[in-house]
């Protein structure tokens, strides 16, 4: 999968789903309750315990699956054994950005300053993970989208179903929500609307 494939199916669906647990056992019921919910786009943590046996199981299940907090080359390699399409990390690795590149898969780094911007756009990516979302704020990824016209932000960290909107109608592609996605009764309902904007 390559990221500007990514980057297209995150548009469509506006969300994509992280899935971090403290057991395997509830990192699947998780991405389950996230399918449930109509979303198709999910990330496993490497934070999760037997992450990879997670994403190897979930594999064949999730329409778009990857792997989360991939920090090292090695985490990329992995993901890839499992199963994973895509790698996303908080920050920005040309290492892993080598290891994903070479096994087909697309890589979003993490970025939060107009140096980290810079760096990853110098590598040719387009598509960011703004990271922490929530210190900056919607002003944050507005300031560095000026002098960095054309990238695809994927805003993430605090992001909640009270604030996701927002960040789409700022200019952002999608949003990654983590723990804020189950603090709702209504999930599948949150999450036509969100797609509805």
């Amino acid at each position: 999968m390559t990221s500007e494939e990514l980057a297209e199916q995150l548009r469509a669906e506006r969300i994509l789903a992280i899935v971090r647990a403290s057991s395997a056992e509830e990192a699947e019921q998780r991405a389950m309750a996230a399918l449930e919910a109509g979303i198709h786009i999910i990330e496993v943590s490497w934070t999760t315990p037997e992450a990879g046996n997670v994403i190897k199981r979930l594999s064949g299940q999730v329409p778009v699956l990857g792997a989360g907090t991939v920090l090292t080359p090695s985490q990329a390699v992995a993901s890839w054994e499992a199963g994973a399409r895509f790698v996303v990390a908080p920050n920005w690795s040309p290492g892993v950005a080598a290891q994903a590149q070479e096994h087909g898969m697309a890589y979003v780094p993490g970025v939060f300053s107009a140096q980290e911007v810079g760096a990853a756009v110098e590598a040719g990516y387009r598509l960011l993970k703004l990271f922490p979302a929530s210190t900056g704020g919607v002003a944050h990824m507005k300031a560095l989208a000026d002098p960095f016209p054309g990238l695809q932000w994927v805003p993430t960290g605090g992001v909640t179903w009270e604030n996701a909107g927002e960040w789409i109608r700022a200019g952002a592609v999608a949003v990654g929500m983590g723990q804020h996605l189950w603090r709702t009764d209504r999930p599948a309902e949150v999450v036509k609307a969100l797609r509805s904007i």
